[in-house]
């Protein structure tokens, strides 16, 4: 079995620490066939199964339509974006998170995009950027941990590589524009029962897990 290889965070930090993170390869996205309560059947998008196995650590996660205004500072959110010839990095898509996780910035697989796992620090509505600079859309600016050693400049990558672990690297900010248009969900903790056939799935895999272990999976309500 394999992954399938999908490419699937303002004031100061929040002031709850990061939990400790799991290192994931890349997500497998799919179709849900069955749960036996320690294994989830999936089909992946490119039609080929996957089975993957459970642990009491799995965290479950469901996505629950959101918007902007919903957004808010000390808000950990995760979003792919695309830098423009103007160096200015636009979202695509935002997902609100309960608790932190794969923070920090780093390239996505696609050239010229961006994932951002951060803590919303300001978040500039529409009204305020037109005043500051003729523009219109949100800017939301934020805060993470990357994975250079404390007070190293320029600083990006991921918390989990950093030096010390998780919560030990350099400190990074950042900001993106958000388009009126661009999707927010929220992903809220959910319970095993959302874990039906049917349902779609993003699962994270443990690096080197065998058999193949989430220690995430993010169904789409």
């Amino acid at each position: 079995m394999r992954c399938l290889p999908i490419v699937l965070v303002l004031s100061a930090l929040a002031a709850t620490p990061a939990l400790t993170q799991t290192k994931s390869g890349p997500p497998v996205t799919g179709t849900i066939k069955s749960f036996d309560g320690t294994t989830v059947s999936l089909t992946g998008n490119d039609g080929k199964p996957f089975d993957v196995r459970m642990t009491p650590a799995t965290r479950i996660l469901i996505s629950v339509p959101r918007t902007l205004a919903d957004i808010k500072p000390g808000d950990f959110i995760a979003s792919a974006g695309t830098r423009g010839a103007d160096g200015m990095l636009r979202a695509n898509e935002i997902r609100i998170f309960s608790a932190p996780a794969g923070e920090g910035q780093f390239p996505m697989t696609k050239p010229g995009q961006t994932m951002t796992n951060a803590t919303v620090k300001q978040v500039i509505t529409g009204a305020t950027v037109k005043e500051i600079s003729g523009g219109k859309t949100t800017i939301i600016r934020l805060t993470f941990r990357g994975s250079g050693a404390a007070g190293s400049p320029n600083c990006t990558g991921r918390a989990a590589d950093a030096p010390g672990g998780p919560g030990t690297g350099c400190v990074g900010e950042t900001e993106f524009e958000v388009p009126g248009n661009v999707p927010v969900v929220a992903q809220v903790p959910a319970e095993s029962s959302v874990l039906i056939a049917g349902v779609k799935a993003n699962v994270f895999i443990a690096q080197a897990s065998d058999p193949p272990t989430a220690t995430r999976i993010i169904v789409s309500k």
